[in-house]
């Protein structure tokens, strides 16, 4: 080795450094600009003359995010942007704490000329904003280079396999998951192994599930064997969601969804759906007051363990988490099949996601934030240190999320609400139009379907397919 006291060993060390920076660069595609300062640097040592650069010329990465200051996941990437920055210190990521309201306020940005480098939200809604609006930066060729700090392989090979496709469209890949999520049936351990109640994760049946329920009602007066916050339309439309999609087959509710007459909605198994949720109700399984229960008021009585089980996403560990007991134990299953059912095994499956934007100035450098944020001793490792489920392979599971892993090894997935959750318009102007005041009991099961197939028929005729 070189030894590092010696004039000529130093020189010959520092341009091999320079030049291996100017490799990386080239491979990880940066300006054109900083690539002719990295080869001045190198002509300068070359020629035997000391280099310096300025320190106003940075590149700033514009990043807006779903998130609001405070939040857990919030908190954990600005510790990545910290890092980030620490690492690379000719760059700056520029963070916007936007809120969910994040792609609504992006509207804005795109008409009034904003550059946005990068922007984040469920995946769903990053497809129908941002992807079919044509914003985002296809990033194929990007995959296909090297990982944060690698000068060979390809990033894609980072992820667990299927989590890139799971997200594509059949032009490309324009996002980048970051966090993913199932939904299911979380409940209370210890409540549920006292009452003699050990659901597996995939397979249970809604049979099962109506005596489990009898059970705890059985054994717990002064316990609600279900919990919901009717507050939230996206929480209280996942019932019939889940039972019209097992009963009826996702094909069918989405053709309904789509049908310009609202017909569609009228078939048997839609009614029967409805009927379903409409028996657990009248039979006492929600808490007494879930019709005003306002977010996230029930979490906490789950948590207190006045609630045994309730419908949600899997973000539930991190959010009630921190809040519950001590000794709080939770866990989740599948939603039930139904018997007969043609949309049995299937569960949601989404991500919290990133897209690069063509309206910005820095695709780049976007990139490369992108690549330090999925790599795995990098901002993953950030991410399952603060306990959320990441798709890299080799990333530790997060013990509040192994119900998650092997219900994905036993499902098919699906889109949220089979794929409603990301038409916004037709959900807002339809879908939860109807099923709010149904899953809150001021419509019946009748005048809910009927409410789907008019108000469907309306909204296709102001907005053809």
């Amino acid at each position: 080795m070189p030894h590092p006291d010696h004039p000529t060993d130093v020189f010959i060390a520092r341009v091999f450094s320079k030049a291996q920076r100017l490799e990386v660069a080239v491979m990880r595609r940066k300006s054109v600009m900083k690539l002719l300062a990295g080869m001045v640097g190198v002509g300068l040592l070359l020629s035997g003359c000391s280099a310096t650069q300025g320190g106003g010329d940075k590149s700033t990465v514009v990043y807006w995010s779903q998130f609001n200051k405070g939040e857990p996941l919030q908190l954990v990437i600005q510790d990545m942007i910290d890092q980030f920055e620490s690492e690379n210190p000719d760059m700056i990521i520029e963070a916007n704490w936007a809120g969910r309201d994040v792609l609504t306020k992006l509207q804005g940005a795109v008409q009034a000329g904003t550059p946005v480098d990068i922007v984040d939200q469920s995946n769903d809604r990053i497809l129908t904003a941002v992807v079919d609006n044509d914003l985002a930066v296809k990033l194929d060729d990007y995959l296909q280079e090297p990982s944060y700090g690698k000068t060979s392989g390809a990033w894609l090979d980072d992820f667990t396999p299927g989590s890139l496709e799971a997200f594509a469209t059949s032009d490309g890949t324009y996002m980048i998951p970051r966090e993913s999520y199932i939904s299911g049936m979380w409940y209370n351990v210890d409540l549920l192994q006292d009452a003699g109640i050990e659901p597996s994760a995939a397979g249970t049946t809604w049979d099962e599930f109506l005596e489990d329920l009898d059970t705890l009602a059985t054994k717990y007066p002064d316990v609600s064997p279900l919990g919901a916050d009717a507050s939230i339309d996206f929480y209280n439309n996942w019932w019939f969601s889940y039972l019209a999609i097992r009963v009826a087959g996702l094909e069918a509710f989405q053709n309904a969804a789509h049908d310009p007459t609202g017909e569609a909605w009228k078939q048997p198994e839609f009614l029967k759906a409805a009927e379903m949720l409409r028996d657990l109700q009248d039979k006492g399984y929600f808490q007494d007051d879930y019709q005003g229960s306002v977010y996230p008021a029930m979490q906490a009585e789950w948590a207190n363990s006045k609630v045994a089980l309730f419908l949600n996403g899997a973000w539930i560990p991190n959010e009630v988490g921190p809040q519950a007991p001590v000794d709080f134990k939770m866990d989740v299953f599948a939603f039930p099949n139904v018997d007969g059912g043609r949309g049995n095994d299937l569960v949601e499956y989404w991500s919290n996601a990133w897209a690069v934007l063509n309206i910005g100035k820095q695709s780049d450098a976007a990139v490369e934030f992108l690549q330090f944020a999925t790599s795995p001793d990098k901002g993953g490792k950030m991410l399952t240190d603060a306990g959320f489920p990441i798709p890299l392979k080799g990333a530790a599971t997060p013990a509040a999320f192994a119900g998650q892993d092997e219900i994905l090894a036993s499902y098919m997935t699906m889109e949220q609400r089979g794929g409603l959750q990301g038409e916004a318009a037709y959900s807002t102007d339809v879908y939860n139009l109807c099923d709010d005041p149904f899953f809150v009991g001021t419509t019946t099961p009748e005048e809910f379907i009927s409410c789907l197939a008019a108000e469907g028929a309306t909204y296709w005729d102001s907005n053809p397919q």
